[in-house]
């Protein structure tokens, strides 16, 4: 009887070795990226005051969004790490508002993913092909979120996974159920349809933006799309670089819990690609000289044109500087 005890004691020392870290490195590394983009955040809200009410919006809600799922992540490392530290046993339950953070970063993946498309759709001849290939994709990550939601506790409503779970639960500290193992083909299929996004938005945006870079031979306009292209190489390669390794350690680890340093923390990282692509346009107005750049607005693609300062003092009006100027929005 006590060869079983300590074989199970072992074992659960064994888990809590791997799983204390997890939650410790994702609490950090959430923790930084929300900062990030609060700082981000206020730093939009100061500089760009004049953009639309629908931009600010959204704005708002990823950062409301990231916020949420932050403090969950918080929470539960709390009451792991320091709340019922030494007791094994309450590694293998999950405490309610973990449901809910799967649920808030299908969300902001989606909202992001939404902001890029709209993009592309804006500077593209084929706006509703691009549409109707993307929206499918994001009502799956909606529901294979909510799936696995549900699946962590199938007695929960949407409401309760939302709002009970998280504002209930936080409050009285009580209420937790046993983990429910995810399903991995549809966990493998999330994973694997929100890389293939990011990298399909990523071609879309570098391709168009070469296509601007042939049509026009004005140098300032010629160094705005290169610095564009250089900003969605590396959109890519940060959001990519995070869903490839979520994924292989899902597949590859199976039973650990080792994915979840760059599965928990993805939310905040979508965030702050979108804020660090609107902030950087007063970087491009500044260093290309650009008076006139029509970057906020959310108007269709029409034959607008820009007005250029160049180093005389001398204007220069080009149709492709405007469109050059509107995959910046």
């Amino acid at each position: 009887m006590n060869s079983v005890f300590e074989a199970g004691l072992l074992a659960s020392r064994s888990l809590a070795t791997s799983v204390y870290g997890v939650f410790y490195m994702t609490s950090l590394i959430s923790i930084a990226f929300w900062a990030m983009l609060s700082l981000q955040t206020f730093w939009y809200f100061a500089s760009y005051e004049r953009d639309n009410k629908s931009l600010k919006f959204l704005v708002v809600f990823i950062w409301i969004i990231s916020t949420a799922q932050t403090y969950v992540i918080v929470y539960g490392a709390w009451v792991y790490i320091i709340n019922d530290f030494g007791n094994y046993t309450s590694l293998l339950r999950i405490i309610p508002p973990y449901a809910a953070q799967l649920i808030f970063t299908a969300t902001a993946t989606v909202a992001v993913q939404a902001f890029f498309v709209f993009r592309i759709c804006r500077l593209s001849r084929n706006s509703k092909m691009v549409t109707v290939m993307w929206a499918p994709l994001a009502i799956f990550q909606i529901v294979a979120a909510l799936s696995e939601a549900f699946t962590l506790d199938p007695n929960s409503t949407l409401l309760t996974v939302l709002i009970v779970i998280v504002i209930k639960t936080c409050l009285s500290g009580e209420g937790s159920y046993v983990w429910a193992p995810l399903p991995r083909d549809l966990g493998i299929a999330y994973l694997a349809v929100s890389l293939f996004i990011d990298i399909a938005i990523a071609m879309f945006l570098l391709v168009l933006l070469y296509r601007h870079k042939e049509q026009t031979r004005i140098q300032s306009t010629l160094r705005v799309i290169q610095r564009l292209m250089l900003l969605a190489v590396v959109n890519m390669v940060c959001s990519t670089a995070f869903a490839i390794c979520d994924l292989v350690l899902f597949v590859a680890m199976d039973g650990n819990m080792y994915y979840a340093l760059f599965d928990i923390p993805i939310c905040s990282l979508y965030c702050n690609t979108l804020l660090a692509n609107l902030n950087m346009r007063a970087s491009l107005a500044e260093q290309q000289s650009v008076v006139e750049m029509d970057l906020t607005s959310f108007v269709a693609i029409g034959p607008k044109v820009l007005a250029l300062t160049v180093k005389n003092e001398s204007k220069v009006s080009t149709q492709s500087g405007s469109q050059s100027s509107e995959l910046a929005a």
